[in-house]
């Protein structure tokens, strides 16, 4: 009996010492993982090589008539300034439209105000045009179709580097032959320029010339238009004292809905910038304008022009060249600097899926906070909140649906179901949203701050807690004003609020499997309380 007995106790002994996979059973479930990570402030550098030597000259290649659809003449010059790079091409063109600043005096020219930003672009290898596009803005020859009569003008320039290139020159006072690549064209236009370009590259595809990257600078968005297949970035001064609806996030919204979804495109607010001081030719500080908010930390003239300067130079080498270093792009964060001033960014890849429905809080689940869907108005009637996330008076973009968290104590969340578990395919997580500067939730003049996380279908939770001082996420200093309507008192904040983004990169979130993420979760436990409005949270 002993030795039975050893030999069964021993056997127990054995197994006992065997793993579940040896016996063939199912492994021991681990625990879920869960990791933290704090992200920096990111900002983004100018290059600092110019490439090639310069030859910038003024150019008049003769005189042009055009009769337009209201039966005008319109009588013009073929002429401007031409930045052309010592060396062999051939280049990409960018041709450059000024904006309407003078609707009566026929002697003002508004295309030299843009040599520095000529000089800088050929100096980076880019063949630059700035055209004297006066007489479309001239009211005798027609008022308010300019942007019907800048498209013979533009044309006109189009044809003659055509010729030029071909070893045809008109009268350029440089050598052009061989010097253009004209599969690679991009367009600037500035004020009331940055918007007739859509018109001219709409037209330049009618010919068959495709313009591939746009940079509209300050500009106005009066009127509805189709929009060319190009890349787009929108330039937005925050102290525009000329065009103050901030008109640039309406267009970066109507593209992005009506436009090309295969290209990309950016919307960048520089900070403390006006409108006119991007051209030298105009003297007037419109930031003035802006009646009683406080423009002390207003940009110099200079610093706005080195701003523009790199950020085209950016903007089409990212375009052009394929080199996104100088540029935004989903692989980094937002910048918070870019070329060492105060931005905020939005931008939309060409490969943006929309993971929520902010029109309903079907996607959304508070623990400890508030959610509500609300609505931002142009239209006062319409109108459900203080502050102006920029809305337009165009349909439907005169209403804008957004998604109001309010959190009064730490460590509150909400739980946010996307629409997309499979993030792998994806490079970053973009939540596009705005703080509620009118909310006392939220303390004055300081930025918001919280934590991200992203928690697969295993249990597993990683996530990002953001910076301090973030701009996509700081107070808009103003105050709760008041104007009456008819017999009704409507009140607002004083100061336009637009929407930013916060972009992380998603090989930031360690240790979950990004391709069965089950939630998004915000957290807010780096303040005691606050309030702000999600508009929208897409993969890139």
């Amino acid at each position: 009996m002993k030795s039975i007995l050893a030999i069964f106790v021993s056997i127990i002994l054995v197994l006992a010492g065997c793993t579940n996979s040896e016996m063939g059973g199912s492994p021991a479930p681990s625990s879920p993982k869960e990791t933290i990570n704090n992200l920096g402030i990111y900002s983004i550098a100018a290059s600092t090589e110019n490439k090639y030597t310069a030859v910038v000259s003024e150019f008049d290649l003769g005189k042009k008539e055009y009769l337009s659809n209201a039966k005008k003449i319109m009588p013009y010059n073929i002429k401007g300034i031409i930045g052309v790079p010592k060396g062999d091409g051939p280049f990409p063109l960018i041709l450059i439209t000024h904006g309407s600043h003078s609707n009566d005096d026929e002697s003002k020219r508004f295309d030299t105000g843009y040599d520095y930003l000529v000089s800088y672009l050929a100096e980076n290898g880019y063949v630059t045009v700035s055209m004297d596009m006066s007489k479309p803005y001239i009211w005798k020859y027609g008022d308010n179709d300019d942007d019907e009569k800048s498209i013979p003008v533009a044309n006109d320039h189009v044809e003659s580097l055509l010729k030029a290139n071909k070893g045809d020159n008109p009268g350029y006072p440089v050598d052009l032959k061989d010097k253009i690549d004209f599969e690679k064209i991009g367009l600037i236009g500035h004020s009331r320029g940055g918007e007739t370009i859509f018109d001219i590259a709409m037209d330049q595809k009618n010919r068959e010339i495709d313009i591939k990257a746009i940079l509209s600078v300050a500009p106005t968005m009066l009127f509805e238009k189709k929009w060319p297949d190009t890349n787009v970035a929108i330039l937005v001064p925050e102290y525009d004292g000329d065009v103050i609806q901030l008109d640039g996030f309406n267009m970066y919204r109507i593209l992005n809905s009506e436009g090309q979804k295969n290209r990309n495109h950016y919307v960048t607010l520089l900070k403390g910038a006006n409108h006119n001081y991007f051209n030298r030719n105009i003297q007037i500080n419109d930031a003035l304008m802006r009646s009683t908010e406080d423009i002390s930390d207003q940009l110099t003239r200079e610093q706005q022009e080195s701003f523009l300067m790199d950020y085209a130079v950016g903007f089409f080498d990212s375009s052009f060249r394929g080199n996104n270093e100088h540029f935004i792009n989903i692989h980094n964060p937002q910048p918070d600097k870019m070329y060492g001033l105060d931005v905020k960014s939005m931008f939309r890849s060409e490969q943006a899926v929309d993971l929520v429905d902010v029109d309903t809080t079907d996607d959304f689940i508070a623990e400890g906070a508030i959610i509500e869907a609300t609505t931002d108005s142009w239209f006062y009637k319409d109108d459900k909140i203080l502050i102006d996330t920029i809305t337009s008076g165009l349909e439907p973009y005169n209403l804008r649906a957004l998604i109001n968290i309010k959190w009064e104590k730490s460590d509150s969340r909400v739980i946010i179901s996307p629409r997309v578990q499979d993030f792998s395919k994806f490079t970053s997580l973009t939540l596009n949203m705005v703080i509620d500067s009118a909310d006392e939730l939220n303390q004055p003049n300081n930025s918001q701050r919280f934590t991200i996380g992203l928690r697969d279908v295993d249990g597993n939770f990683s996530k990002i807690v953001l910076p301090e001082g973030l701009n996509a996420l700081d107070y808009t200093s103003g105050k709760i004003d008041s104007t009456q309507v008819f017999e009704e008192t409507l009140y607002y904040w004083s100061v336009a609020s637009p929407i930013s983004a916060i972009n992380l990169p998603l090989n930031e979130f360690k240790d979950v499997n990004l391709k069965r993420i089950e939630s998004i979760e915000m957290i807010f436990d780096q303040t005691d309380s606050g309030s702000v409005y999600i508009d929208s949270i897409l993969l890139q």
